[in-house]
Formats: structure tokens, sequence, C-alpha cells
């Protein structure tokens, strides 16, 4: 009769347990992400609204740290008032840029507020020029909400301050204003 109720309990605890092991999820997430960068200081004396995309990976290797790395391109036009001529060229900065998130715990709310900080990787440049450029390093931090629609996905709005030391010229300082689309896998 004891091993009865043993294997009993041990059944109704694996069926009670089973919805919540229905929904975890592996520690894996991919991003993409979209928006506008406000170029600030002296590099926004002579740049205008620039455009910002983006793609991460993410691993969360503790339920509310993660680190996160991926590829970003920013384009700004060149602000006709202050550069005449420019045309159609633009500036550019591309690259790498890897970090840590952390996921502000919020019980019973289905938001969650994150930080996220690290480095960016970016090679400046302007288009419509054979202009080659060294990479520079830099640094980024941002806050956003993880809004989820789904058990999968979410939509991840974020604002993040980008700056990019440059040996030449002003440093490249923006801001950066972005939605992104995340999906855990």
């Amino acid at each position: 009769m004891r091993r009865f109720a043993c294997t009993v309990a041990a059944l109704a605890a694996l069926a009670c347990s089973a919805p919540a092991g229905a929904q975890s999820i592996l520690p894996f997430s991919v991003e993409g992400r979209g928006g506008l960068a406000f170029p600030s200081g002296d590099f926004g004396e002579t740049l205008g609204l620039g455009y910002a995309l983006g793609a991460h990976a993410i691993f969360n290797f503790l339920p509310f740290i993660g680190l996160y790395a991926g590829y970003s391109y920013h384009t700004f036009d060149f602000d006709e008032d202050a550069l005449p001529g420019a045309g159609d060229e633009a500036y550019t900065l591309q690259g790498f840029d890897a970090g840590v998130r952390l996921s502000v715990p919020t019980p019973g709310i289905a938001l969650g507020p994150y930080l996220r900080g690290g480095i960016v990787y970016y090679e400046p440049g302007v288009t419509g020029t054979d202009v080659d450029s060294d990479r520079e390093l830099g640094y980024q931090a941002g806050v956003g909400i993880d809004y989820p629609l789904g058990i999968i996905v979410s939509l991840t709005p974020e604002v993040s301050y980008v700056t990019l030391p440059a040996n030449r010229g002003p440093d490249a300082n923006f801001i950066k204003v972005d939605f992104g689309l995340r999906f855990r896998l």
C-alpha cells in the first residue's frame, strides 16, 4: 500500500508540473530591431535624423541576466544648412555590439522592464565615397520594456544612448529610440 501511495503521489506531482514544464523555454532568443537615431553634441551639428536597424542573439544564463551580441547599422542624413552640397550622401555607423541585459522581475505584471549595457565596435563611413576608416570601440546603455505577445514572441521598445570616441573629429554620440521583435527559441 505504501508503494502504491508513493507512486500515486509521484504521478500527481508529475501531472501538476507538466503545464509548467510545457511553458519552459530555452534560454536563447533572437531579436530584430528598427527605429530612429537622434545625433547629439558636436556630432549632431552637421547631421540630421538617423535610422537604425539591428539583429541580436540573447542568451539568458540566469532568469534575469543575459548576454547579447549582434550587428547594427545606423545611417544619418547630412544637414543641408550645416553642410551645403552634401547631396545624397549619408554618414553611416555599422558593426558589432555586445553586452549584458538585466531584466527587472515584476511579479504579476506582464511588462518586464530591462536594462542593457555593453560595448560597440563600429566602422564609421560616408556613403558614396571610397574612404576606408578604422573601426572604433565605444559603449551603449539603454532601458526598455519586454511586452509579451505570447509565450514565444514579445515586443521590446527601447531607448538607448550610444557613444563612439573618434580619433579624428567629434565623438559620435546619439540617442536611439527603437522597437524590437524578440523570439524565444
